[in-house]
């Protein structure tokens, strides 16, 4: 299963690797937006793991532009933050089309179960053609 994960602090995104990494995951990273659209043109990740505040784009600014491109639409998009943890910041997350939220600090375990969770609905709505090996959770 395929992530990309989006994070402009290059610890949080090392460590987001690993931990997904060590769960089985092929992972890829970009530390900004404009990266983090390429790379989702280029690669059709199963899942994005993608951090609001990054340098040029918001991940809400990303996150819309994935899911009005016909060929990123079905990509599951989770957000992951530090500093936006509030309830408006989860709903217009969710209404720009993201599955899930996660806050730091984030557990290891439910990092790979919420990406797992991710892919397998994105999977079921037949965008794309994922693994689940792994449990899947309602996100």
């Amino acid at each position: 299963m395929r992530v990309l994960a989006v994070d402009y602090n290059e610890i949080h995104c090392y460590a987001l690797r690993k931990v997904l990494e060590n769960s089985g995951f092929d992972v890829s990273v970009a530390h900004n937006g404009s990266d983090a659209l390429t790379i989702a043109q280029d690669q059709k990740p199963d899942v994005v793991l993608l951090d609001i505040n990054l340098p040029d784009l918001t991940g809400f600014e990303v996150c819309t532009r994935l899911k009005q491109d016909d060929s990123t639409k079905g990509i599951a998009v989770v957000f992951h933050s530090a500093t936006e943890t509030t309830g408006p910041a989860k709903s217009y997350a969710r209404s720009v089309g993201a599955v899930g939220f996660l806050t730091y600090p984030i557990d290891p375990n439910q990092l790979a179960t919420v990406v797992r969770g991710a892919a397998a609905r994105a999977s079921a709505s037949g965008a794309h053609a994922v693994d689940h090996s792994g449990p899947a959770q309602q996100v």
